[in-house]
């Protein structure tokens, strides 16, 4: 056996994805991860979102301030400037104005007009556009930081997942390693698991992926078997997802057997709830 099947949820949430789309996954794990997307559509969708993800990431990186925006500030102070009345004319309007202001001097009170420079009003324009988008460039340089931190998090975590992987793929390669298949009963002919046995060291594993999820209450119960006597090897998780588990060891059997039992399991066998059984 070449392939260590694993828990796809757990896989995916490791930091292996984010790895293998920033380009330094090593190329054990790019192997691993091409294999597995090829078997897990869910796998392959999580990796283009992880790329699409990166994408963004970038574009936000890569964001700077609108080149025109100052142009197009100053253009216009040159506009409001080109377009300012000339003195004689102000002097004009303002001798209408006074003749005009008379004739309703009893009738409204005087009102003082406040007038910005144009200058100022440009600068304030520009210091609100500055602060605004220096604003939105800190919110999304702390998303993207937060982003990095996460995907940091789950490349330890995919370094300890795959440890764990390599020393299982060690052990299936050790020649003292037996393998037993364990085939239904006649009531469940469909169900199967394999357990993996090494004698010398009374290691046990156990790929129980064929297994239906146990009812609620219910756990899955390994039992080794010698001379007819079964011994506990150990309850299977409930959890069991696509994993190999490590069981309790045992030094010697005949044949080992799994059946269905309450939940924490039993300190013998209910022989009417097998499900699996295999010779050695």
């Amino acid at each position: 056996m070449s392939i260590i099947a694993v828990d796809i949820k757990e896989y995916i949430s490791s930091g292996i994805i984010e790895s293998y789309v920033l380009g330094i996954a090593t190329e054990e794990e790019v192997s691993i991860l091409d294999c597995v997307r090829n078997k897990h559509p869910e796998v392959e969708a999580a990796i283009r979102e992880a790329e699409i993800l990166l994408e963004d990431t970038a574009f936000l990186q890569a964001a700077v301030p609108p080149a025109e925006l100052r142009e197009t500030i100053w253009a216009s102070i040159e506009q409001q400037d080109n377009h300012k009345p000339t003195e004689a004319s102000v002097s004009t309007v303002s001798t209408e104005e006074n003749t005009e202001a008379t004739a309703v001097t009893s009738a409204a009170p005087n009102r003082r007009v406040i007038q910005f420079s144009p200058l100022a009003i440009a600068a304030t324009a520009l210091l609100v556009c500055s602060v605004g988008y220096n604003a939105y460039l800190y919110q999304q340089r702390t998303a993207t930081d937060a982003a990095m931190a996460q995907i940091e998090t789950k490349n330890k975590s995919s370094e300890l997942l795959l440890a764990d992987a390599y020393k299982s793929l060690d052990m299936l390669q050790n020649p003292a390693v037996s393998m037993i298949s364990l085939a239904g009963v006649e009531t469940n002919p469909q169900l199967s698991a394999v357990v993996f046995w090494n004698k010398e060291e009374s290691q046990v594993y156990l790929m129980a992926d064929k297994l239906p999820n146990a009812p609620e209450g219910k756990q899955y119960q390994l039992w080794a078997l010698l001379d007819g006597q079964p011994i506990d090897a150990g309850v299977v998780p409930l959890e069991k997802g696509d994993v190999m588990h490590a069981m309790k060891s045992i030094s010697n059997a005949q044949a080992f057997a799994i059946t269905l039992e309450d939940k924490g399991g039993s300190p013998t066998p209910n022989l009417a709830e097998l499900r699996v059984i295999g010779q050695i």
